[in-house]
């Protein structure tokens, strides 16, 4: 080996995109699966569509957390309408969920405190 250290170069690597006013929120979202699993859709998300299909069990898989806790945190994101939830069957039979990322409501843009007790506007 030569002792160079290679940069990071985001043109050659796969990456995912998570919106900063969402991971930067301190008041609305109060557990970390919640920022997570956020994180895990948008990992998934198409980059058209901003839709998944990842399945309950694979988010909390991911998540490295129960599939009750991925449920209560699906229920979190969608009430701070972070996301929406088209619940997906087929007769008798259920499919995967689909999750659509939507634009972070305006109050997301005001919800993470600096170090003088204020807040981040941009």
């Amino acid at each position: 080996m030569n002792g160079r250290k290679n940069v990071l170069d985001f043109h050659d690597h796969r990456f995912s995109r998570v919106t900063k006013d969402v991971l930067n929120d301190e008041k609305y979202l109060d557990k970390p699966a919640q920022k997570l699993v956020y994180a895990i859709l948008c990992m998934y998300a198409d980059n058209t569509s901003m839709k998944s299909h990842p399945s309950i069990q694979t988010l909390a898989r991911k998540a490295c957390c129960s599939e009750n806790t991925v449920r209560a945190a699906l229920i979190k994101l969608e009430a701070e309408n972070l996301l929406s939830i088209r619940r997906r069957k087929n007769g008798k039979k259920n499919f995967s969920n689909e999750y659509t990322l939507l634009v972070p409501p305006e109050k997301f843009n005001m919800s993470t405190s600096n170090s003088e007790g204020g807040y981040f506007t941009t």
